[in-house]
């Protein structure tokens, strides 16, 4: 399945962002159309397929196909586009494949399989670093320093953009802007981000601790006051952890802890276990941010890839070092006693030993922290 995706989108799409299945043709940002978000907050016409195909290369095992489409990447991808994006869009997608690519193309040890490139020059990190100058003119002129949702990669923020942004899409940059810091050694890139992290958790509300899924960036109010583990603020709580994981920061767990603590107090409802039979079968609803009150039960895709908090989630300081048994195998035994669609929580997938270890090392932190997995 991936092949085929992969070869129709170089055979009838490609430099085009992806690839219109109805029409078997290539598209990209909708010109015409500029309030189309739905489309041009993802299509940048910056061969958006290419770009967000390079780590699954790697993943499906094609070396070949992988060095090819890095140079095709270096040859042809170009941010002087005169296209409004979404920042949080066109960080985890395009920033987030070019810095993996170039991660694995820089390593000599093959630890993920034969794609080290001798010839590679480092052109991806400076494409993510062109990349990353053009979203920044989004952190200006905040009042709270929260980004502005879009972001025309040649003019900077335009007259008459929202003021209103989601929590996961301001609060989930942190992975990328951090790696991209790390890599080049200027820490501006993280500092911005952890900043936005940190603001947002001042403004979770007194008296629940919980976090509201849409936000004024000039007035720090809350627009949305829905609180769930879905759309608008899943990945927010998914970085908090994987931030940890990656950069060894102590406020990033802890902000993960409190988190959850308060999410299974005000969010989860049914049976206390999920393997037995009496009672309801337990399920993580949407609630109001200001007293947990429910607002609806629904469970959408997005909330199916956040982390299965009845197991993985543990409130002492040290969990992650001290889970026993090892995360995967509660990340299996989850998989096997839940099958209800309630429990639609996938967790963070464990990487292998050796590939967190040499993304820590490729990024320069603290290799001890993978000791987990």
């Amino acid at each position: 399945m991936f092949q085929f995706g992969w070869r129709n989108y170089m055979e009838h799409a490609f430099p085009a962002d992806e690839l219109d299945p109805i029409h078997c043709r290539g598209r990209g940002h909708d010109h015409e159309n500029p309030d189309n978000i739905n489309i041009n907050d993802v299509l940048g016409d910056y061969s958006l397929g290419l770009i967000d195909t390079l780590d699954s290369l790697v993943v499906f095992g094609e070396p070949d196909e992988f060095k090819q489409a890095v140079n095709l990447v270096i040859k042809t991808v170009s941010f002087e586009k005169n296209t409004t994006v979404q920042v949080f869009e066109s960080t985890i997608r395009v920033m987030g494949g070019l810095l993996a690519a170039h991660m694995i193309a820089v390593d000599n040890t093959n630890r993920f399989g034969p794609f080290y490139m001798p010839d590679y020059g480092g052109e991806l990190l400076t494409l993510a670093h062109d990349l990353a100058g053009r979203l920044l003119p989004a952190f200006e002129g905040t009042a709270t320093g929260i980004p502005f949702t879009r972001v025309n990669l040649m003019k900077g923020v335009l007259p008459g953009t929202t003021n209103s942004t989601c929590t996961s899409g301001a609060g989930s940059l942190l992975l990328e802007f951090g790696v991209l810091s790390k890599l080049l050694g200027d820490d501006t890139y993280e500092r911005l981000a952890r900043r936005v992290n940190e603001k947002l958790w001042t403004l979770r509300n007194e008296a629940t601790g919980l976090h509201g899924n849409l936000i004024d960036i000039q007035t720090g109010e809350w627009i949305g006051h829905l609180s769930g583990l879905g759309a608008g603020i899943d990945s927010f709580y998914e970085y908090m952890l994987k931030s940890y994981i990656l950069f060894g920061d102590r406020r990033d767990l802890d902000m993960y802890n409190e988190s959850f603590l308060r999410i299974v107090t005000y969010m989860r409802r049914g049976r206390s276990v999920c393997a037995d039979i009496d009672g309801d079968v337990p399920i993580y609803v949407n609630v109001d941010a200001r007293d947990g009150s429910t607002t609806n039960t629904w469970i959408d895709s997005l909330q199916g890839h956040i982390f299965p908090v009845n197991s993985i989630f543990h409130p002492a300081a040290n969990f992650l070092s001290s889970l026993d048994p090892p995360l995967s195998q509660l990340e299996r035994r989850n998989a096997s006693r839940c099958e209800t669609a309630s429990e639609f929580t996938a967790g963070i997938p464990p990487l292998r030993h050796s590939q967190m270890s040499q993304l820590f090392k490729t990024v320069g932190v603290d290799t001890s922290l993978h000791n987990w997995v």
